[in-house]
């Protein structure tokens, strides 16, 4: 791990609010944090992703790479088998924002950004163009959204 590296993770996860108001349900269809952070554990650790999964991540935006900092530590984001799975997830958050994403506020990739920056400075050669490719692929998504 890089030493400055580290600082961008513990800034995020202090910084950014434990979403606790998003532990039940909502009625607009969007799913719970604690949901999120399930479906990022179990595709994480199954290497399967299920339709649960993709419509979890669809209609949460930005709040995903917030639950894949809470979910993972530093080495399981970086491994490379779990890094790809982590890059899919990070799509599937910004695969529709304008038409999935019901709060306004997590259609713009703020801290997909910022986390797909981070993993492109702990990574190497392919993972890296992959993890560019996926910044890539957000960035016209937010831009679909303005």
């Amino acid at each position: 791990m890089k030493a400055r590296s580290f600082p961008l993770l513990a800034i995020l996860t202090l910084t950014i609010p434990s979403a606790q108001d998003w532990q039940h349900c909502k009625p607009d269809g969007s799913y719970s944090f604690a949901e999120v952070k399930d479906s990022v554990r179990r595709v994480t650790t199954s290497h399967i992703i299920t339709g649960w999964d993709v419509k979890a991540f669809n209609r949460s935006g930005d709040l995903v790479p917030l639950a894949i900092v809470q979910t993972l530590s530093e080495a399981e984001m970086t491994s490379p088998q779990t890094l790809e799975k982590v890059l899919l997830i990070l799509r599937e958050a910004f695969a529709c924002p304008s038409r999935c994403v019901t709060p306004s506020s997590d259609r713009q990739p703020r801290i997909a950004l910022l986390l797909l920056e981070h993993l492109r400075n702990n990574t190497s050669g392919k993972m890296q163009s992959s993890v560019d490719e996926t910044k890539e692929f957000i960035t016209q998504q937010g831009r679909s959204v303005e």
